[in-house]
């Protein structure tokens, strides 16, 4: 580790080390969701724990390597079905327009099981669930999101420099449709942002070491989610690629996961030390989302719809079946429990026969946190 690097002493305060929130029950979460309501993320600490930290990472990187070898065959496969689909075809080495299922690309979870089963942890989950809907799912697997070291001492101006951004269906940027190929792209939600959460995005970190700004640390604007510019706005005058005022960096340890509301401006770091920080990515989406716009590039093209073979789909617990039912080779999506449920009370609410009293109600008058304390109050 070079000792010739000058870091700004500000940079090395970690943000969700010792930062007070409680352990455990309603207050933990509570305190979660107030940080990604206001702040526009929070970090959940240690949902690997720490003694399982180094079993898990060693299985995604067994797992990336699999994926590898399922991307050549993939592509291959696909090559193969666009010649028979078009003999006249000129196909080089640009993308190819994904299939469906069963020839589809594989989803990165399918090699991943033993890291899969955390992405339904409980605290995760209801964090989730509260800021989205109780019918959520994953929307994006990616397990190759390490980063690298550096191979040499980065200059101040290296240090200072950015990419912010937001994350889909707030990416502004997309993937470059064209007339030929319209397909290929990712969705961009058009500004300013509805003030809505859509989407979380989630970093698990798996070590070796615990996330500091000096490894590469996530660059945040806290507050960003609810500005109505964006870093990548083509007429709102932002540098995406300087600092900006109030940013800092996330620090965590290994094992802990950062969640961000999708609007959130933010930037990936340089990795200064000498080891490879291991990272997967997934995405966090409501039921009424469309994932379809969504693309990542794999064997060749913009992946529109990944799958869960049968298989490995059989093999999940309950609660994981419910985040990846959606991709699942042959299953239906239909309504989670907890949606059900909320339809059977609002049809036991209904009184044919009688016609109630709302001289009480004033629409427009009730404040959002009004209406949560009520709710609260009538849970009970």
């Amino acid at each position: 580790m070079s000792k010739s690097l000058h870091l700004d002493e500000r940079l090395r305060l970690p943000y969700s080390i010792g930062t007070g929130i409680p352990q455990g029950g309603d207050a933990e979460i509570e305190a979660y969701l107030q940080s990604l309501r206001v702040q526009g993320f929070c970090v959940v600490e240690r949902v690997i724990p720490e003694d399982q930290v180094s079993t898990v990472r060693e299985s995604v990187h067994r797992g990336r390597q699999l994926l590898q070898q399922d991307r050549e065959a993939e592509r291959s496969r696909r090559l193969e079905l666009e010649r028979r689909r078009n003999p006249n075809a000129q196909i080089g080495d640009g993308p190819v327009r994904p299939p469906q299922a069963p020839n589809a690309e594989l989803c990165d979870i399918a090699r991943n099981e033993t890291f899969a089963e955390y992405l339904a942890e409980p605290r995760v989950l209801r964090v989730a669930k509260a800021m989205l809907d109780p019918h959520i799912r994953i929307s994006q697997t990616e397990v190759n999101k390490s980063s690298k070291p550096t191979a040499e001492a980065l200059s101040e101006e290296q240090l200072k420099r950015r990419g912010w951004h937001s994350d889909w269906p707030h990416d502004l940027t997309a993937y470059g449709p064209s007339s030929e190929e319209p397909w290929k792209h990712c969705g961009a939600v058009a500004q300013p942002f509805p003030d809505v959460c859509m989407a979380l995005s989630t970093v698990w970190y798996l070590g070796p070491e615990d996330v500091t700004p000096y490894n590469g640390g996530t660059w945040v604007v806290p507050g960003s989610h609810k500005d109505p510019r964006n870093p990548r706005g083509p007429d709102d005058g932002i540098d995406e690629r300087g600092p900006i005022p109030g940013e800092f960096q996330i620090s965590a340890p290994a094992g802990s996961v950062f969640m961000q509301d999708t609007r959130i401006w933010h930037s990936g770091a340089a990795n200064q030390s000498e080891h490879e920080r291991t990272a997967v990515v997934c995405r966090y989406a409501p039921w009424w989302l469309s994932g379809n716009e969504f693309g990542n590039l794999h064997s060749g093209g913009h992946t529109l719809r990944t799958y869960v073979p049968q298989e490995v789909y059989a093999r999940f617990s309950p609660e994981l079946k419910l985040l990846y039912r959606h991709l699942a080779e042959g299953e239906e999506d239909v309504l989670q429990p907890e949606k059900q449920q909320d339809a059977i009370r609002a049809r036991a609410l209904r009184a044919p026969d009688h016609i109630g009293d709302n001289s009480h109600v004033v629409a427009g008058a009730m404040s959002m946190e009004e209406w949560e304390r009520s709710r609260a109050k009538n849970t009970r």
